[in-house]
């Protein structure tokens, strides 16, 4: 996904979300920074036993710890997702099962970041369920586990028009 091809009030939305993130962080830099310390961390922090992970000053919590098979079949639909526009258009029955098994699993899933120094916080879910039958990955997931972090930025240094 591009931000700059989404519709202004997407951007917006987005925009004033990142705000708030960079802002219960300590500001922009730091919450750019927290993202690259979460894309060092070898093997992919989200696999952690316990649903917990610490950069230099956050703490990143799930409420339920991810599977490698899990996060691999949501690398992959996200992936589809951009390509076709829908997770599950087109695929055959066996991996439509996997799909659905994964969206079953991370749909309660909230990820929570805390700042270590004010003790602030904020949450996003993995999954976007508002529509019925149209499950997608938020955007805040995307950006900060699997996007390139010029996505990112571009959130963050959008201005309304």
């Amino acid at each position: 996904m591009d931000f700059k091809k989404l519709d202004i009030q997407t951007k917006e939305k987005l925009s004033e979300e990142f705000a708030q993130f960079s802002k219960v962080l300590g500001g922009k830099n730091f919450f750019l920074s927290t993202i690259e310390e979460i894309r060092d961390i070898k093997p992919n922090p989200l696999l952690n036993k316990s649903g917990a992970f610490h950069t230099k000053k956050t703490r990143i919590s799930l409420n339920k710890s991810l599977f490698k098979d899990t996060l691999t079949t949501l690398f992959a639909a996200i992936r589809r997702e951009e390509k076709v526009g829908d997770m599950l258009d087109g695929i055959d029955p066996k991996e439509y099962k996997s799909i659905m098994n994964m969206i079953k699993a991370l749909k309660p899933t909230v990820i929570t970041f805390e700042s270590k120094e004010t003790g602030e916080s904020f949450s996003f879910p993995i999954l976007d369920t508002t529509e019925e039958k149209k499950t997608k990955v938020t955007f805040a997931f995307k950006a900060i586990f699997f996007y390139h972090l010029d996505e990112a930025k571009k959130t963050l240094t959008y201005e309304k028009k």
